[in-house]
């Protein structure tokens, strides 16, 4: 018996009664009998191939589960009858059997997916490690395991991630494994640490909900701390307590921290150093364009290609597990770590390699940096609590906050107009502020009045200052060598870089160009001056 089992039931109708036959020709006889034979015979086959092949809608296949990788077997049972000649008065000579009725064809088993257990890992033979549904921060890999039964390679099945209520991931394949056993599906974030919140999944198989379940990654802290590379732990060290936020004073002067990075012919530096050229203090290898947030805990920057390896200038290297290049922030800034005691964080989505710089919004809820994923630099948003996204982007590049986080002005050559614009941070609202070609690196004042940037006037680099309506452009730098890169102190001084002296260095003004002195000297500038940009709390 082969994988069907098919069984034809026949009833034949009752013979009429009658007047006995009368005598007839007996070659006629013969042949008359021949003939009927041969008759049936060739209705038969015929009649046969006909229920055989047109009886599908009276097959019943039942599909059950079988071992991962064995073939299902299915069972058919197929039903004929014929429509009996109309009986005479006369009782029949014999009872024929009774016809079943015909097969009804039953819908294929439903697919089942058990329980999904989540786990750090799992063995060759699908069995979880250390299963739970509570995960330490840090971890970079959540496996989902489940049993399932009567799948079908005819199906389409649908993973949907949702961490914290919100939709963070979607994926939808055709069903190419067998159709019972154990799958073993993971999580990850490219090899960087996976938010914490409550972390939710469902399966999804043609488009009805057959499993759903859920896990934690504690909220801590979410930082990496350096380990030396013998070592194969890392051990996260307190987040410092809040220190004060200098007060702004009007009128300049006063003495803030500044971060900015020195270029030494292959990679930028990060250094931290007082307005006033002191306490100069070396934080990292690797990276560029840095900016505070306001409270001073944090220091946000682009890491450039290999940035989680970090060597001391005794040899001794230490690894940042699960960092790599894209914007990134060092969140014990506050205490001025050195490598042995920085704790880095890089969110999921941060990893963009053609960034070059961050700049924290003065409420401290968003970061923007530019990059050129497709081509042409555009602006991004990045949000600053947990796992928080904004979908904005604006053709444009060297952006920077509006004193009250609405706005940002940018160097774009958006609707054919090269120069300085002015957004909402939505980019509706947008107009254009210069139209000069190479105004660039734009710096609102903190009294939200001003725009300082560069431009470039018979070869010569300088900056110049604009009100925020477009009116009164006024030069404030006129040294030979470049003057660029200008940030605004909270007191409304700006800090700059030049290379009037013939090497670059970091220099300071009033605001109305007067007192401008060099601050600190040998302050190298890369070959893309937008990762040299600067920052001041």
């Amino acid at each position: 018996m082969s994988d069907y089992d098919q069984t034809i039931v026949s009833t034949q109708p009752p013979q009429p009664a009658g007047e006995p036959p009368k005598s007839r020709n007996k070659l006629l006889l013969f042949g008359g009998i021949g003939c009927a034979v041969l008759l049936c015979l060739v209705l038969g086959v015929v009649g046969g191939m006909y229920y055989y092949f047109l009886g599908g809608t009276d097959t019943l296949t039942s599909l059950t589960g079988t071992e991962s990788g064995s073939p299902a077997t299915s069972e058919a049972v197929v039903v004929v009858t014929e429509e009996p000649v109309e009986p005479t008065s006369e009782p029949p000579t014999s009872t024929p059997e009774p016809t079943e009725p015909p097969a009804t064809e039953e819908a294929m088993a439903a697919p089942e997916i058990g329980p999904i257990t989540f786990a750090v890992g799992a063995t060759d033979d699908f069995e979880p490690i250390d299963p739970s549904d509570t995960f330490e921060e840090g971890i970079t890999r959540i496996h989902a395991l489940f049993d399932y039964r009567g799948m079908s390679k005819d199906y389409t099945w649908e993973r949907v991630w949702y961490l914290n209520g919100e939709e963070v991931l979607r994926n939808a394949a055709d069903w190419t494994d067998p159709e019972e056993g154990r799958f073993d599906y993971f999580l990850d974030a490219g090899g960087g640490p996976l938010p914490a919140g409550e972390w939710k999944l469902e399966i999804y198989v043609e488009g009805e909900l057959l499993a759903s379940g859920s896990f934690t990654i504690e909220a801590a802290q979410a930082a990496v701390t350096a380990t030396p590379v013998a070592q194969t732990t890392a051990t996260p060290t307190p987040s410092p307590e809040p220190t004060a936020t200098p007060t702004p004073k009007p009128s300049g002067g006063g003495v803030y921290k500044l971060v900015y990075t020195k270029w030494d012919g292959g990679q930028h530096n990060m250094y931290v150093a007082d307005t006033n050229g002191r306490n100069e203090h070396f934080l990292l290898h690797r990276a560029a364009g840095p900016s505070w947030t306001p409270d001073g805990q944090m220091i946000f920057f682009y890491g450039e290609e290999g940035i989680d390896r970090q060597r001391l200038d005794d040899g001794r290297e230490f690894v940042f597990d699960g960092i790599s290049n894209g914007i990134v922030a060092l969140v014990n800034a506050a205490s001025l770590p050195g490598i042995e005691e920085a704790q880095l964080f890089q969110g999921l989505d941060w990893k963009q390699g053609s960034a070059r710089w961050a700049n924290v919004s003065p409420d401290g809820t968003m970061v923007a940096f530019d990059a050129k994923p497709g081509g042409d630099y555009r602006i991004y948003f990045l949000g600053t609590a947990d796992n928080q996204q904004f979908r904005y982007e604006i053709l444009g590049e060297q952006a920077d906050w509006s004193p009250d986080s609405q706005q940002i002005v940018y160097r774009s050559g958006r609707d054919g107009k090269t120069g300085l614009w002015i957004s909402n941070r939505d980019d509706t609202g947008h107009r254009l502020l210069t139209d000069n070609g190479s105004d660039s690196f734009p710096a609102w004042s903190p009294n939200g009045r001003v725009i300082a940037f560069s431009r470039e006037v018979d070869g010569n680099v300088d900056i110049y200052l604009v009100n925020v309506d477009g009116s009164n452009v006024r030069r404030l730098t006129d040294a030979p060598g470049p003057d660029t890169l200008p940030v605004w102190t909270p007191s409304g001084d700006i800090i700059f870089r030049s290379a009037r002296t013939g090497s670059w260095g970091i220099w300071k003004m009033s605001g109305n160009g007067a007192n401008q002195q060099e601050i600190i000297p040998n302050a190298g500038v890369g070959p893309d001056w937008s990762m040299s940009r600067m920052d001041v709390r």
